[in-house]
């Protein structure tokens, strides 16, 4: 997990509970803080370090998430990573699911599964489902990312043959999964909920505007040189992944709810 100083201590707090209240706990928890962090977040790593396994790296300027997760892979010494994000929380199910597939598919490298996003008031929203075999995840990366970052396990071993994430601004993730199916990993996910995601309007104010814009041409450039898709392909989903970015925040919000997810049905009124 990568933490700076732009994250709410409150969700902080309540996405490190998750990982530890869990059904199983992981062997070993390495927290990368991305910077100097303010007091109340410096409180809650405090708390944590001193009640559980909590290795703290911290690092001395903010250099972003790529390179943040990269420097706490360093530290990894277990045969497989698991992500978590700083705002998000993990189901109670999430890392018994994942180390019971890991060990029944042993010739697996990558895996994920299903998220559901909420409001930061904990509000469900949508669902964000994948693609579940390698087929299946092999056509879909050509136009969307087909995992959902902070529900992924894998080896740790096969991500730094591959050199880390690479330094794409905002597409980190979406381009390591590129480098490791251009490698030939073997790839899943699973189709249950692994991670209550942090979502909702701030998400999608977040999610746009020129830098968004820019980094998918980034990112298409990227998947072409994996040779994951054909530069005509590239241009196509580039300049209409780049519209909806500069869209108005509400738009793209709507186009996010009701096209890129399945709606959660609401709950009925007494």
């Amino acid at each position: 997990m990568s933490v700076y100083a732009r994250d709410d201590a409150q969700l902080f707090r309540r996405a490190l509970d998750s990982v530890f209240c869990g059904s199983t706990t992981p062997d070993a928890f390495v927290l990368v803080v991305d910077g100097p962090v303010g007091n109340e977040l410096n409180a809650v790593i405090s708390d944590f370090e001193s009640s559980h396994a909590l290795e703290v790296m911290r690092l001395a300027r903010n250099v972003g998430l790529a390179a943040a997760l990269n420097a706490g892979l360093e530290r990894v010494r277990t045969e497989w990573t698991v992500r978590a994000d700083a705002d998000d929380i993990n189901t109670p199910e999430r890392f018994g699911l994942q180390a019971r597939f890991a060990r029944e598919n042993p010739a697996v490298s990558l895996f994920g599964g299903a998220i559901v996003e909420m409001s930061q008031q904990g509000s469900l929203i949508a669902q964000r489902t994948v693609p579940l075999s390698q087929g299946a995840i092999m056509r879909g990366i050509v136009s969307r990312n087909p995992f959902n970052h902070m529900t992924v396990a894998y080896k740790t071993r096969a991500v730094m043959a591959v050199g880390g994430y690479p330094a794409l601004h905002l597409r980190e993730d979406y381009g390591l999964w590129a480098l490791l199916l251009q490698r030939g990993v073997t790839c899943a996910n699973l189709p249950d909920v692994l991670v209550h995601a942090t979502a909702g309007s701030e998400m999608y104010r977040r999610r746009g505007g020129w830098r968004y814009a820019r980094s998918e041409w980034s990112l298409q450039s990227h998947l072409v040189r994996c040779d994951l898709k054909s530069t005509y392909r590239a241009w196509v989903d580039g300049l209409i992944r780049s519209l909806v970015f500069l869209l108005p925040p509400n738009l793209r919000g709507f186009i996010y709810e009701r096209v890129l997810r399945h709606q959660l049905p609401r709950p009925s009124r007494q």
